[in-house]
């Protein structure tokens, strides 16, 4: 997306959002349709051109139909249908996410860049001179029922509530003084975007491998990401290293030569000591990170957004109980990253190596889990049931 006109920031806002990815956005949108005043900063001049989040679950499409973005979103993804377990190269069985009780029974994948434009087009249809991009959030002091906030050009406004969505290294939980607990995990993965050469736009593929998770997802129009996990960090990744250690695991592979993206990530599991501090309020990985493997992050961000802004409206009016109204955000919010944490840390133990004389007790497990209704269960906690 082309980078906007620079607009005149006013003095004084209600709502001074810092971030513009994909929960900063959409609290804008939800904002703007609520009629609240508010102003966006973004560092960046434009999208990030990464696709990394690609997972889009059941709630969230839901929340997007309710905001009149749903049709744009299924226009531009890929509805994954089936999920297919195997144990090295031996299939296991399926998550059929069509037995989903809702109205989107699938999981839709594209890239996170092509989701923030959608929600940039949108934001700027509501309200078009309230994203100011290419100028950040700074500092802030204090004042009486208000916050100064200085930018990073030097300048300067005033607002009643200053929300942190800017990401797990977030400057306005720092400059607030809050504390971001937890560590890493010793898991390493590649992960890589290449055409799709196994067929069917509407399966995941899963695979738990003596050497460690192999996940293929197709996503977008015509790609599919592979996720593997390494025993080590690899410092410099490449789409060989990918297609042979797929080949190798799996027995199926991409071909390497069609590879768009390459990546590599490790696994945090954080949480800000509060969510809600005086008039800074935290969301999305501002506030919880959580193990990317089960594609829950972006989503959780999304559900701390919809809250907030359902809540702001009374939050602003005087005379209301501002503490109940903020710490009702705080705890049902902490409650959800909690328990989306936990989720994320059984799909990350389950998709460690294992040895030999592990592979048919894995089976057996597997196949336990796929029968109802354990299957049921799994499939709830897989699209993020109740994190909403």
């Amino acid at each position: 997306m082309a980078s906007q006109t620079k607009l005149q920031l006013p003095a004084e806002t209600d709502i001074l959002i810092a971030g513009a990815g994909p929960t900063g956005l959409l609290l804008g949108i939800l904002l703007a349709k609520a009629g609240i005043p508010f102003q966006m900063v973004e560092p960046r001049a434009e999208v990030s051109q990464h696709s990394r989040s690609i997972g889009i679950h059941p709630p969230s499409l839901q929340l997007f139909q309710e905001v009149g973005l749903s049709d744009a979103f299924l226009e531009a993804g890929n509805q994954i249908r089936v999920g297919r377990a195997y144990v090295n190269h031996d299939a296991i069985g399926t998550i059929p996410f069509t037995r989903l009780p809702n109205s989107f029974p699938f999981i839709l994948t594209l890239s996170q860049q092509v989701t923030e434009e959608i929600l940039e087009r949108a934001l700027l249809s509501l309200a078009p001179e309230q994203l100011h991009r290419g100028l950040g959030f700074a500092d802030f002091t204090k004042e009486k029922n208000r916050l100064q906030v200085k930018l990073t050009d030097g300048s300067e406004i005033r607002c009643r509530y200053l929300i942190g969505c800017d990401g797990k290294n977030s400057l306005v939980r720092e400059k607030a003084g809050i504390p971001f607990l937890g560590g890493s995990y010793p898991d390493h993965y590649i992960m890589g975007d290449f055409d799709d050469n196994l067929g069917s736009r509407e399966e995941a593929r899963v695979y738990l491998c003596e050497d460690g998770l192999v996940e293929s997802f197709p996503h977008g129009k015509n790609l599919r990401r592979w996720v593997i996990k390494t025993r080590d960090a690899v410092s410099a990744p490449d789409a060989q290293l990918i297609a042979g250690l797929a080949l190798e695991r799996t027995g199926t592979s991409p071909d390497a030569a069609t590879n768009s993206m390459l990546s590599t990530f490790g696994v945090q599991r954080m949480m800000a000591e509060s969510f809600v501090k005086g008039r800074v309020i935290l969301a999305g990985d501002a506030a919880h990170v959580v193990s990317p493997i089960g594609g829950q992050g972006m989503n959780l961000g999304w559900f701390d957004a919809k809250l907030l802004a359902g809540l702001l409206p009374d939050v602003l009016r005087p005379h209301k109980p501002l503490p109940r109204l903020l710490n009702s955000y705080e705890y049902r919010r902490r409650n959800a990253a909690y328990t989306a944490a936990e989720r994320a840390e059984f799909n990350l133990r389950m998709g460690r190596s294992f040895s030999q004389r592990a592979v048919f007790f894995n089976k057996i497990m597997v196949r336990l889990l796929l029968l109802p209704p354990l299957r049921s269960i799994l499939l709830r906690k897989f699209t993020m049931d109740g994190l909403d």
